[in-house]
């Protein structure tokens, strides 16, 4: 038996079982790409903040925009620990 051949008995097995094992590699990219997000929204929001601050009373919705940029980054950020633990979990 070849070590793919085994590898996917024993996953097949866990999945079986409930369990659900994620390769390492893919949630090593998941947590990086969750990270970069919230680098990219909390730029955006910088970016929002600052137009907020220069049109003012022009931008109605834009102290609306910076919460909903903030609330979203947290979101991920959130999620991003959440699929670090899982992969804690997992070790």
């Amino acid at each position: 038996m070849s070590d793919n051949d085994f590898i996917n008995r024993v996953m097949d097995g866990l999945k079986e079982q409930g369990y659900l094992m994620i390769p390492d590699d893919f949630i090593d990219q998941l947590i990086i790409t969750l990270h970069a997000n919230v680098t990219t929204i909390n730029t955006m929001t910088q970016i929002a903040e600052l137009e907020t601050k220069m049109l003012g009373s022009l931008l109605p919705t834009g102290s609306r925009q910076v919460e909903s940029l903030k609330e979203l980054s947290t979101r991920i950020a959130e999620i991003a620990f959440n699929v670090e633990d899982v992969r804690n979990d997992q070790r």
